[in-house]
């Protein structure tokens, strides 16, 4: 009996301790809820920010795939990348098509602002003259205006001979511009006034060409005397000219470097090196109007030019053009371009040493050309001192199978030192 009181009594003790504990049990659950709570709202944070990143940098990754890459490079950059685009300046590129600045400003808008923001994507101008298409010169007055103040590079096509109206509005749209001309290229129709047409001040002029295969001479209808024409070129040091007749007009030919002279008579040849004294490079294709032995040979005189290192002589019809290179006095001459006389060899390899005699120079190349190829087997033998021979632009090296990269070096070097930049 006593037992049962006993265990009566523990029993309403432990529910007493129970009922003073609910309350502290119910505390600890409710601060163990809200913990929970926190730590999950935590957790669905970081992962909200992390999809976010991950959908940022997807996105990220996705738009080169639709945007132009070229349209995320600095304008700078882009400009640079137009301006190789083209050939190099002062070559022409077309007015349109492939490889023209114009069709740069056909892929988008921003290239197109890029394009006519970028005055040097304009300053070398290929002018065609066609008796039908007068948008052709609109096309040149548009790169006029397009290329700002820059300077220039210009070259005038062969016109038709039709085309008339066409070369006089040239004139008209490029003498105001003169003051920009660096290079230029012409072909005149009336060799007086047109040289007139173009008198004044050059001062950023470097290099010019004038053809008058396609004009004529004649009397001169202004009042300016032709003396007046090439007097403010300071920077003028390259010159060419085809089928040109030489009256007495003031080029500076003192101040010249370079100098080609294509279908030229030989006496106006010899003449005018007379005054050319500073020319390095030089290359002539002389006509001789009068027959062999009367201009060539004895009959011209000597040609001194001391410090030219680079000579071109080569004439298509016929084997005298070995007799004229005779008559030039060239102690700093390294390199020598002539026409074979096939026909006679010996003549040849005898009128060469005789030149190389009488000039003093160390020749350190020679390109023979206009042959067929039947005494390549002389060449090495007879002209053993000359470092580097060539016939019709194939190395004599290479024949026989001695070729080095030096050579090819020299010989790719030779080929652009003596192109035309006009």
């Amino acid at each position: 009996m006593a037992g049962c009181v006993r265990d009566t009594i523990r029993g309403i003790n432990s529910a007493d301790s129970e009922a003073r504990d609910a309350p502290e049990r119910n505390i600890d659950r409710a601060s163990t809820r809200y913990r929970f709570e926190y730590a999950t709202n935590d957790v669905d944070q970081e992962l909200a920010r992390r999809i976010s990143c991950s959908h940022s940098e997807a996105d990220a990754l996705e738009r080169p795939l639709s945007v132009d890459p070229a349209s995320m490079l600095p304008t700078e950059i882009v400009c640079d990348i137009f301006v190789h685009v083209l050939p190099v300046y002062p070559i022409c590129p077309p007015l349109a098509g492939k490889s023209s600045p114009t069709q740069l400003t056909h892929v988008c808008r921003k290239w197109r602002e890029i394009a006519l923001s970028t005055p040097s994507l304009w300053r070398a101008i290929r002018i065609r003259l066609c008796r039908d298409k007068s948008w052709d010169l609109d096309f040149v007055q548009t790169w006029l205006r397009r290329s700002g103040s820059c300077p220039l590079s210009l070259r005038m096509d062969e016109p038709p001979k039709l085309a008339v109206w066409a070369a006089t509005r040239v004139f008209e749209m490029i003498v105001p511009h003169r003051a920009r001309w660096e290079y230029l290229s012409l072909y005149l129709r009336n060799w007086c006034n047109d040289l007139l047409e173009i008198a004044g001040p050059m001062p950023l002029l470097r290099g010019m060409k004038v053809d008058a295969s396609c004009g004529s001479w004649n009397i001169c209808t202004h009042s300016t005397s032709l003396p007046t024409v090439f007097c403010e070129v300071p920077h003028l040091r390259s010159m060419t000219f085809v089928e040109y007749t030489f009256p007495s007009i003031g080029f500076p030919w003192s101040q010249l470097t370079s100098l080609r002279l294509i279908s030229i008579d030989v006496g106006d040849c010899t003449k005018l090196f007379q005054q050319t004294v500073n020319l390095v490079h030089c290359k002539v294709c002389p006509i001789d109007s009068g027959g062999p032995g009367v201009h060539y040979g004895t009959i011209e005189p000597d040609t001194r030019l001391p410090r030219l290192e680079s000579l071109d002589l080569v004439q298509e019809d016929g084997p005298y053009v070995m007799e004229y290179l005779g008559t030039f006095i060239v102690p700093a001459l390294l390199r020598l371009q002539v026409s074979e006389d096939e026909y006679d060899p010996d003549r040849f390899f005898h009128l060469l040493s005789a030149f190389i005699a009488k000039a003093g120079c160390k020749l350190q190349e020679l390109r023979i050309t206009g042959s067929s190829g039947s005494h390549t087997h002389l060449y090495r033998w007879k002209l053993a001192s000359i470092p580097r021979l060539f016939y019709n632009d194939m190395s004599l090296d290479e024949e026989y199978g001695t070729s080095s990269n030096e050579d090819d070096e020299e010989r790719s070097y030779s080929n652009r030192d003596r192109s035309e930049t006009v």
